[in-house]
């Protein structure tokens, strides 16, 4: 390869410009007079506009070229784990440097005096007083990647900081304080939220737009014809600088600032595998006609990766059977489930990634960093908090977080909501009253999910015995079901036996019931018949002895041996008193017996 042309492009590709090189920032000068305007009148300032804009390089390139440091005190914050704590962590770095300054010269010029002790503040506020008063310099709290509150926290965070926001008066006249809120345009309706409350926050809006075609050619033409220390000269080939554009517009007729600085790193790479022994960089048609990329973005990523991967697995090269994506599984870590970048370090990278089928050592996570962040690469953005001086990464940009977001495979996110799943659900079991908890176990879908997409033996200590608990709950519950069952089948089967004993003694029952009847119908016929017989007998005896009484009836000297004859013939009726057929006969005789008896009188 030629030595005058070196193997690293010049340009910032996804990274925001900075004050320093504001001899390389291009097309905002418009802008960049119209926010200082703006904030002139206004102590707070919504800066928001579409992923792509400029809107970090417009603040600390742009903006800060317009202030001298006699002017203002720029406090840049970014969040780590919640806004506010980074912000107090800010402030009061800038406030000890400030007191151990005044410090110093308090001791220079009046040696007997004690040294006064810094003070500690319980609010916002007054930290914010106390610095100014150290440095008589108003101070302008950046508050860049706002959208992250709303994307990575939660509605607790939120909550706390805007309600710091109001306990700060920042429109009273003895804060000198302004406050700058920078935010993807997506994420305003967020702040509907907080308006009752901070009816400020719309009232002082910048809208950082889209670049118009004009002013991208001064990006153009100013990034390849800028002087690079070290770098050879450029040359642009008249009508190329509209290719470039041509190349770059999409279907809504826009092209946004990130694509087109990766573009022209594109172009300079290219470029010096062609250039031979020429001594500049030559930026001509031919070139960026051979180079029309359907995703610039992708395209970047992917090469990026490609030679990450091949430099790290030339060190680690057993692993590279096992996880030949490992170094985009990193990447994808550093992606918020909503396709926006989130920071990390490369402890809780490695921890993550325990959870995977092949999980890679730590050093493998840091080398794969490192290269990522690296001057050939410039994907990741090294990031350093005040309070815990830990190195933490985070992607370069949101465009380039959406193209990685946008490969994720099946089983990343089946990881993924594995790892919501069983975090979430051991949340709400932790809050989850005693008499509820049970309800909050894994579901045995969820039990499925997390054992096929996570290595369980290296969840942490907790989330681990909450699998398992969830898992002994619900074998336990299945033998209890089980046993139910057998119980019900047996107790079914025990009442069928009864059922089929009961049936069939009323079936026995109803036949010699039946038999009974047909025996006493049986016998019924039998006793008519024979009190009948035997009524005929009796009254053919009867019949003969009132015949007999009849004769003595006329031979009325002989009543009394009738009435005889007649109780004679009744005493024998009352021996058969109980055959009905002879209750006429019975009758009968009891007339006789009374006539006889007043014939005696």
């Amino acid at each position: 390869m030629p030595s005058t042309i070196p193997a690293i492009s010049p340009f910032r590709l996804l990274r925001p410009y900075r004050k320093e090189d504001i001899r390389y920032y291009f097309g905002r000068d418009k802008e960049t007079r119209q926010l200082y305007d703006a904030l002139m009148r206004s102590k707070f300032m919504m800066v928001y506009g579409a992923s792509g804009t400029g809107k970090t390089s417009l603040i600390q390139c742009g903006l800060q070229s317009m202030y001298s440091p006699r002017d203002w005190m720029p406090v840049l914050v970014r969040r780590s784990s919640d806004f506010l704590t980074p912000i107090r962590e800010e402030l009061y770095r800038r406030y000890l440097e400030r007191f151990g300054e005044h410090s110093r010269q308090q001791r220079e010029w009046y040696p007997e005096e004690p040294t006064a002790e810094p003070e500690t503040f319980d609010n916002l506020r007054d930290l914010i007083k106390a610095l100014f008063l150290l440095s008589y310099v108003p101070i302008y709290l950046i508050l860049d990647q706002f959208e992250e509150i709303f994307t990575l926290g939660g509605r607790e965070e939120q909550d706390e900081f805007f309600a710091a926001l109001e306990e700060l008066r920042l429109f009273s006249e003895d804060l000198f304080c302004k406050v700058i809120i920078v935010t993807r345009e997506e994420y305003i309706a967020h702040f509907y939220r907080y308006e009752q409350q901070l009816p400020f926050l719309f009232e002082h809006r910048f809208r950082v737009e889209k670049m118009r075609p004009e002013q991208l050619l001064q990006v153009v033409n100013g990034t390849l014809t800028a002087s690079y220390p070290g770098y050879p000269e450029f040359r642009v080939e008249p009508g190329a600088d509209k290719a470039i554009l041509r190349n770059l517009t999409d279907e809504r007729g826009e092209i946004d600032l990130t694509t087109l600085q990766v573009y022209l790193g594109r172009l300079y790479l290219e470029d010096r595998e062609r250039a031979g022994d020429r001594g500049h960089t030559l930026i001509d048609n031919l070139l960026v006609e051979n180079n029309k990329l359907a995703d610039v973005v992708a395209d970047f990523l992917s090469r990026q990766v490609g030679r990450v991967s091949g430099k790290v697995f030339r060190e680690y090269p057993n692993l590279k059977e096992k996880g030949a994506t490992l170094p985009l599984q990193i990447l994808f870590q550093m992606v918020a489930g909503q396709g926006t970048k989130q920071n990390r370090s490369a402890e809780e990278i490695f921890k993550e990634l325990q959870l995977v089928k092949a999980a890679p050592p730590l050093a493998f996570v840091q080398a794969c960093l490192d290269e990522f962040a690296g001057p050939e690469s410039r994907i990741l953005n090294r990031l350093r908090f005040a309070k815990t001086e830990a190195e933490r990464y985070e992607i370069m940009h949101d465009r380039l977080a959406e193209r990685i977001f946008s490969q994720f495979n099946a089983d990343e996110l089946r990881r993924r909501e594995a790892v919501t799943t069983i975090r979430n659900k051991l949340k709400r079991f932790r809050e989850a009253p005693s008499n509820k908890k049970k309800q909050e176990y894994l579901s045995i879908g969820e039990i499925e999910l997390v054992g096929q997409s996570l290595n369980t033996e290296r969840l942490d200590k907790e989330l681990k015995a909450f699998f398992e608990e969830s898992r002994s709950y619900h074998r336990a519950r299945r033998q209890r079901e089980r046993m139910v069952t057998i119980g019900a089948v047996v107790t079914a089967g025990v009442f069928l036996v009864i059922a089929i004993i009961a049936y069939n003694a009323t079936q026995e029952a109803n036949r010699q019931t039946k038999i009974a009847v047909d025996e006493k119908l049986r016998a019924n016929r039998n006793l008519e018949r024979f009190q009948s017989e035997q009524a005929e007998k009796v009254q053919s005896e009867v019949s003969n002895i009132l015949g007999r009484a009849d004769s003595l009836k006329i031979i009325m000297g002989y009543p009394a041996q009738g009435d005889s004859l007649i109780q004679d013939a009744h005493r024998l009726l009352q021996d058969y008193r109980e055959n009905p057929h002879l209750d006429s006969l019975s009758s009968a005789l009891e007339k006789e017996h009374e006539f006889l008896k007043n014939e005696l009188k």
